[in-house]
């Protein structure tokens, strides 16, 4: 697999495919979150597919034009945040799975957790039975000031030989809108796919109170794998003083060592009104090369209320990076 460059990345110019979402799922299931794609030159049909999960768990869509979607099946019930990995003629679908009581009642809420599962598939439509790789309850970040233990958003990238599996750790709720989040970025490494994952030993990034966009929570972060370096995207989420309230915003990071991260520049920050305005949740993001244009598919929420009752609705929304060539 060729991978492109840092440079193809940060010279993209940014924009907005429409103003409205791209995709939602049916008024039953309000919910559709952390979007994974796999491009018709990655699939074994020459078709878009997406998996994204939605209140039931992770469902599965295909497309010919990445634009409109058709829904196959749930894949993993009660599942959340997809995330494929390709390796010669096999996909590997890493995602969380989470029962806080675990079948007991506990007192201590730190015990209650969730893990990170993998499952492996040669045609993207029928998967193994599912593998636990990690545990929330291993890991001591993974309680955000004596909350349950919750790992989120895994991801896989082979790097100088090993693979890195990067996710989320601890959970929070931000003060105003009730959005959950994350408040860490974590790595382990392994040498084998599934394990065991030895963890690095400190969150890589964090809530940083001074930062202009990083003052309330980390967020979603997903990782993209690069021939010269690492890049990612970030949902962080951050005060807004001149509004008063709480936003998001969309992060362009760069790394070289994929310990190290920096900020590069700002993709976009969530509106004040419409379908994304409550935040932005998560992303996936592929280079489509006969276009010269990056595709960034992100999550996105609003909610209104309705006989006292606060109804979030949650849908996919679409940013192009057309490559800037000098």
């Amino acid at each position: 697999m060729r991978y492109p460059t840092w440079d193809k990345l940060r010279s993209a110019y940014w924009y907005s495919f429409r103003d409205e979402c791209v995709h939602s799922s049916p008024w039953y299931l309000p919910r559709l979150s952390d979007p994974a794609i796999v491009l018709p030159e990655e699939s074994p049909d020459g078709k878009w597919h997406l998996f994204a999960h939605t209140w039931t768990g992770i469902m599965h869509y295909t497309s010919s034009s990445g634009l409109n979607w058709e829904r196959r099946k749930l894949v993993f019930f009660r599942s959340n945040s997809p995330f494929i990995y390709k390796e010669a003629q096999e996909y590997y679908m890493l995602f969380e799975t989470h029962d806080r009581d675990w079948g007991k009642k506990s007192k201590d809420v730190t015990k209650k957790g969730s893990r990170v599962m993998i499952s492996v598939s040669k045609d993207l439509y029928s998967w193994s039975q599912p593998k636990v790789i990690m545990e929330a309850k291993d890991i001591s970040e993974a309680s955000w000031r004596q909350s349950h233990s919750r790992i989120s958003r895994p991801q896989l990238v082979l790097w100088q030989g090993r693979y890195r599996l990067y996710f989320g750790a601890g959970e929070l709720t931000i003060y105003d809108s009730g959005q959950k989040s994350t408040a860490m970025f974590m790595m382990a490494e392994s040498d084998y796919i599934e394990g065991p994952y030895k963890l690095y030993g400190e969150p890589l990034i964090e809530i940083e109170p001074d930062s202009g966009y990083r003052n309330l929570a980390t967020g979603g972060i997903r990782v993209i794998a690069l021939s010269d370096c690492l890049a990612a995207v970030e949902c962080s989420y951050f005060y807004d003083k001149d509004n008063n309230r709480s936003r998001s915003a969309m992060l362009l990071l760069h790394s070289d060592d994929g310990i190290e991260w920096s900020i590069h520049s700002v993709m976009q920050t969530s509106p004040l009104e419409g379908w994304s305005s409550r935040a932005i949740t998560g992303c996936a993001v592929k280079l489509v090369e006969d276009e010269d244009t990056w595709y960034c598919y992100y999550s996105a929420n609003s909610s209104r209320r309705i006989l006292g009752f606060e109804l979030v609705r949650e849908s996919l929304g679409l940013l192009l990076g057309k490559i800037v060539r000098k």
